[in-house]
């Protein structure tokens, strides 16, 4: 079962299915599990916590689902977990980044790194390579993973060195991207890291647009999507992203070009780890 929020965030969750229906394909034309055939059901769970939790009691309870790859973000994996293990049922998540979420239970995995080691990576970025010392966070307080990045990048950044002049939440009423820049200017930041979810990437592409290029941008994975190139623009060139694994980084293995002869375009990061997830849940069922 594939549990993804197709009803408020179709693209990404377009992203997860096209992996798990590569995966799908790749065992069956391969003769099924066993000379049984992979069978997938598409669930539509609007990456709420209360509607999952719901799914994750349905699922538990069919004794045709062998495996779940999901859920979407972190605060809706956590709500799932307690059930899936009364359940004995594994769910894998590609997406969930949360540190919570590391040896949770002994039925919640996931195929995306964690965000300690995201963090220790854009800090180590900043640090290194850009010789910058000094940065600005905004996140998001109602998520769960961008809570999760902005205390690992605050603690790598710390540890490297370098200082945190400003703590933004975009999930604040009173939010206001202009005047959070001024704050951070005077601060003297020389960069700027975005943590933010879905439902706050509006926000975060604010920023993005105030700060014209004049400071660095550093970014968490939830900004790579096509809307923050769409609006993002100009605005958004040169912004260092973490996300766990890329095209070119490996462009001839056997995945990426049987992904680009399914699609007709080169697949995220997003679509690499689903695909991860049916592969781990397919070798366990075998």
């Amino acid at each position: 079962a594939v549990p993804m929020p197709i009803g408020t965030n179709v693209n990404s969750a377009l992203e997860v299915l096209r992996g798990v229906a590569q995966a799908q394909d790749q065992i069956n034309q391969q003769g099924g599990i066993n000379n049984v055939p992979l069978k997938v059901q598409i669930i539509n769970d609007e990456n709420k916590p209360e509607l999952a939790q719901e799914v994750a009691q349905a699922l538990g309870q069919n004794p045709q689902i062998m495996g779940v790859v999901g859920h979407y973000t972190s605060d809706v994996t956590i709500a799932t977990a307690k059930i899936y293990q009364a359940n004995n049922l594994v769910a894998i998540s590609p997406i969930s980044s949360s540190v919570k979420l590391s040896n949770l239970n002994p039925y919640i995995f996931r195929t995306v790194s964690n965000d300690f080691i995201a963090a220790r990576a854009l800090a180590q970025y900043m640090i290194e390579e850009n010789q910058q010392q000094k940065v600005a966070i905004f996140y998001n307080s109602e998520s769960e993973h961008s809570e999760s990045l902005k205390l690992e990048f605050k603690s790598a950044v710390s540890l490297a060195g370098g200082r945190v002049t400003n703590i933004f939440d975009l999930a604040d009423p009173n939010f206001n991207a202009t005047d959070s820049f001024q704050q951070a200017l005077e601060a003297d930041a020389q960069a700027l890291m975005l943590s933010t979810n879905p439902k706050k990437l509006d926000k975060a592409l604010q920023v993005i647009h105030v700060n014209r290029k004049r400071l660095s941008l550093l970014g968490g994975d939830d900004i790579y999507t096509s809307k923050t190139l769409q609006i993002g623009g100009e605005a958004a060139q040169g912004m260092v992203l973490e996300i766990p694994w890329h095209i070119n980084s490996n462009p001839k293995s056997d995945f990426a070009q049987t992904s680009n002869q399914l699609w007709g375009a080169e697949v995220s990061w997003r679509t690499a780890m689903a695909y991860d997830a049916v592969g781990a849940i397919v070798q366990g069922l075998q």
